[in-house]
């Protein structure tokens, strides 16, 4: 069973709102835009990540990755009282499967993210 927080109270309600923030964390991350990805993560997880370091980041990861491909939902797990959703993707210059791991903060509005990672 999915755990989605206080999000929504079915998976596809869940879905329908927080998918349009996955989808911008992971456009800004494939175009490095930093201010983009600061409107939609939390004060902490923007004080983790500088603007130098995500720039760092995109510099390096992006091109091995090179532009989303496709992206399916695979699970919805709690981590802590936040839910943590996953997800397989493939991106242009990868030949597997990406995993990307996303934890919402509960109880924000809209909807921010406490946790980005790409694998």
């Amino acid at each position: 069973m999915n755990f989605f927080g206080n999000f929504g109270s079915t998976d596809e309600e869940a879905l329908q709102l927080l998918m349009p923030v996955v989808d911008r964390a992971l456009y800004a991350h494939q175009v490095g835009n930093y201010q983009e990805y600061l409107s939609i993560v939390t004060s902490d997880l923007a004080a983790k990540v500088s603007e130098e370091g995500f720039l760092k980041a995109h510099r390096e990861v992006a091109p091995q990755l090179g532009a989303l491909q496709s992206k399916k939902f695979l699970a919805s797990l709690r981590r802590g009282k936040n839910p943590m959703l996953l997800f397989a993707a493939r991106f242009s210059h990868t030949e597997d499967d990406v995993v990307i791991n996303v934890t919402f903060k509960s109880g924000t509005k809209p909807p921010l993210i406490e946790w980005l990672w790409i694998e």
